[in-house]
């Protein structure tokens, strides 16, 4: 009967080898020292950086004697500097710019707010006020600018000389999502024409801009004429037609006004003369 064979064993197996334990303990002790050192370091450099810091924020040499405010018409340097919420003696160093230039565009009259710091001991705000464009009636009125955006609701007594704008849907107008529309474009070239010293029909005069989506634009206004209907498009040709009916009027003793004027065709004018005489405020503006 055979027996059972048992495996040798190899040997030329590379056994592994002894660890230096001095070595080990070496290591370590470098390593430890190492460790501290750095963490040492880095406490230091932080206990310096607070003490530079708070030199810098307690010392009377970067404290603001000064705060001057540019840009204001509407809004006083008061409120303005109570919108970006600082006062002299604000430390030049601790002043956040980036917070101040953002309370400052918070306020819908403010469109841009430049802040810096002037060493030693001033702080200069300019800012730059939005333009009133005209009044947007969704049944509540908005004020635009000269960009055709929104930018605060409008109280009564910021629409005075102001075109409203009626018989426009939230989606006729154009927002950071959507584009312009065709009433959008259409109503911001009248305005802009309008805000011309040397246009025949000046926004001062438009007291209202209708929009229907189907027959275009029409103004209600003061002056020789009290409605023009300008429907779509080539307003330039348009205004130059209106502005030779204007001069016949001035020198036609026998018309004191045009009560309605379809322009939407400036080839084919159709106008019906008004029955009431013309005002002498209205005689005036014209």
């Amino acid at each position: 009967m055979l027996g059972i064979n048992q495996p040798r064993q190899n040997r030329y197996k590379k056994r592994k080898p002894v660890k230096n334990r001095v070595m080990t303990i070496k290591q370590s002790i470098r390593i430890f020292f190492k460790s501290t050192f750095l963490a040492l370091m880095i406490v230091g450099m932080s206990l310096v950086f607070i003490f530079i810091h708070d030199v810098l924020t307690q010392c009377d040499y970067f404290k603001a004697e000064t705060i001057t405010v540019e840009g204001g018409q509407r809004m006083t340097p008061d409120q303005i500097l109570k919108t970006a919420d600082i006062e002299e003696g604000v430390n030049l160093v601790s002043l956040n710019l980036k917070t101040v230039r953002k309370r400052l565009l918070a306020h819908p009259w403010i469109a841009e707010a430049d802040i810096r710091r002037i060493f030693p001991g001033r702080v200069a705000i300019r800012i730059r006020e939005q333009e009133p464009l005209a009044v947007l009636d969704f049944g509540k009125q908005f004020l635009i600018n000269s960009d055709g955006v929104i930018f605060k609701e409008a109280q009564a007594s910021e629409i005075n000389g102001m075109p409203v704008m009626t018989g426009i849907e939230y989606s006729d107008w154009k927002t950071l999502e959507t584009p312009g529309t065709l009433v959008f474009v259409s109503v911001l070239e009248i305005l802009n024409i309008g805000r011309s010293s040397e246009t025949i029909l000046p926004n001062t005069l438009i007291k209202n801009i209708n929009v229907d989506r189907e027959i275009g634009l029409t103004l209600e206004m003061d002056g020789p004429v009290r409605m023009v209907k300008l429907g779509y498009g080539n307003y330039r040709k348009k205004y130059s037609r209106l502005e030779k009916i204007f001069h016949y009027i001035e020198q036609n003793e026998n018309i004191e006004f045009i009560d309605k004027i379809d322009l939407r065709n400036p080839d084919h004018i159709v106008a019906r003369p008004g029955n009431e005489r013309l005002s002498e405020k209205d005689k005036k503006e014209v």
